[in-house]
């Protein structure tokens, strides 16, 4: 099976390649594999992510192309390369992404004593990136067109090279730009959607908040909008204004992928709360 890779090539048809260049034509093709499985987003989902896991794959297909299952590596590639077509070029991821989203724009009659933002990645210069500088800029924009004083964050923190950089001078620098008299209050050592929803539901109790206007990236809104209503803080939920790719055209190819690597994150994550009792 050392041609498993190689066959059907006219005259050489059949012909044993040698074992080193079977393995790095089965490298090639793992590379393929997880740059096809990048584009959809199911590293992200997955939570295999970084170097290490690229040189992994890498060694796998090295290991597997002169084996049995190495035709296997060809099976996944058409797979992949199938699905990103449905996804790219069919309507079927629409309904499901549009599902992830909850506005519950009709609820402008309740009275709201805060807006409540979630945060999301930075640099390692401590400065908020794509969907979390969305999420302030939306906050800021209710904060202001609401006449609402109180405005909460969560603030995020990450290690480079052994020093600790956070989110909350970079967020309060924002805050400063989009005016003042806003009393801002924080969170602190949240690393997920759990630990924020806990977070802002103490907050809550303590400033006698009854219900407040929680942002976050518009495919986020319904599980992290329930996360936080369980936690025992009500909420009116409000999609962020994302900048990453236009949610609204998924008649779009590019923006169909995107989407259906958020469906598949949040997907995966709805099922592990759900599973952990940390939403209905």
């Amino acid at each position: 099976m050392a041609d498993v890779l190689f066959r059907g090539r006219g005259a050489d048809s059949g012909a044993r390649a040698p074992l080193f260049i079977v393995r790095l034509a089965g490298a090639a093709l793992a590379f393929g594999i997880y740059a096809l499985a990048a584009d959809l987003g199911v590293w992200t989902a997955t939570g295999v992510q970084g170097w290490w896991a690229r040189l992994s794959l890498l060694a796998l297909g090295a290991l597997l192309a002169p084996t049995r299952v190495g035709a296997w590596l060809w099976m996944l590639a058409g797979a992949l390369v199938t699905l990103s077509c449905v996804v790219g070029f069919t309507p079927v991821v629409r309904p499901a992404v549009n599902a992830l989203v909850r506005s519950d724009s009709g609820r402008l009659d309740r009275p709201l004593d805060a807006v409540v933002v979630l945060s999301g990645g930075l640099t390692d210069e401590g400065r908020l990136t794509g969907p979390a500088l969305d999420r302030l800029l939306t906050g800021l924009s209710e904060v202001r067109s609401r006449g609402i004083r109180e405005l909460a964050l969560s603030v995020t923190a990450q290690e480079s090279r052994g020093v600790r950089i956070t989110s909350e001078a970079d967020q309060r620098a924002l805050v400063t730009l989009g005016g003042n008299g806003v009393t801002l209050h924080t969170v602190r050592n949240v690393h997920s959607t759990r630990d924020e929803a806990l977070a802002f539901a103490a907050l809550g109790r303590a400033r006698g908040w009854r219900r407040v206007l929680l942002v976050t990236s518009p495919t986020h809104t319904r599980r992290a909008c329930a996360a936080v209503e369980l936690a025992g803080l009500p909420v009116q939920c409000h999609p962020s204004r994302a900048r990453d790719y236009a949610i609204s055209r998924l008649d779009l190819s590019e923006n169909r992928r995107r989407g259906f690597a958020d469906l598949l994150y949040e997907g995966s994550a709805t099922l592990l709360y759900r599973s952990r009792s940390w939403i209905p």
